[in-house]
């Protein structure tokens, strides 16, 4: 009888990587338990106006910076676990290619956030901006707590449990910009006077369209390379 080894895959990296921002989230949510319990309070309020909890959140400006950089580093390895699962790429330079995947996530809202403020200031609309930024900012936060769990099990798991936890976890990701788009324009459609097509318009053109072609460049660009 044939004997056929086991070659079990290194995950060392993985393993210390997620243990990582599992403890990275457990500090700031021990160190910060009223922002986190606020966060996911006005996450389910449907109602954003004149809250008081939403003016904590603006006022607490550590916790909202740790939070948002939890959503950089998880969303960076869930994308780079994702391209792994689909094999678009090979985990050869892992560190390097989880390092761009995170800086990409990063420019990417950085870039958002400063053209969001600048066209505020110059249109006139800091409010409704503001307000906008808040909401997708939000947002972000819950995905980057949530896709924490969907990236241990597309790391470890077995394949048919990780195609599993990449299918649900593209459509939670989904059902959350889209509920990040019925929030928005929910609060800012009569302050800016805009029917809901053309505010769908700004989102794909604005949001949808650059990060697809970026991350069609980033996948053309890694697997040029592997």
């Amino acid at each position: 009888v044939a004997v056929s080894y086991r070659k079990p895959e290194k995950k060392e990296y993985l393993f210390y990587l997620l243990a990582g921002l599992l403890l990275f989230l457990g500090c700031i949510k021990i160190f910060f338990s009223r922002y986190f319990v606020n966060l996911f309070r006005v996450f389910f309020n449907t109602s954003l106006r004149q809250s008081q909890l939403t003016d904590q959140l603006l006022q607490a400006k550590l916790p909202s910076l740790l939070f948002n950089t939890l959503f950089v580093l998880s969303g960076g390895v869930y994308v780079y676990l994702l391209l792994v699962h689909e094999r678009w790429i090979t985990p050869s330079d892992k560190w390097m290619l989880i390092g761009i995947s995170v800086s990409v996530l990063a420019v990417i809202y950085l870039m958002k956030y400063c053209t969001l403020k600048f066209t505020g200031w110059i249109t006139g609309y800091s409010e409704q901006t503001g307000t906008y930024v808040f909401i997708t900012f939000l947002i972000n936060k819950i995905i980057g707590i949530v896709l924490l769990p969907f990236a241990v099990l597309i790391a470890f798991s077995s394949p048919q449990i990780a195609a599993i936890a990449v299918i649900l976890s593209l459509l939670v990701v989904s059902l959350m910009l889209l509920l990040r788009f019925f929030r928005s324009y929910g609060l800012l459609q009569n302050q800016l006077k805009v029917t809901r097509f053309h505010f769908f318009l700004y989102i794909l053109g604005i949001e949808v369209l650059p990060l697809l072609l970026i991350y069609k460049g980033l996948v053309f660009l890694l697997s040029k390379n592997q």
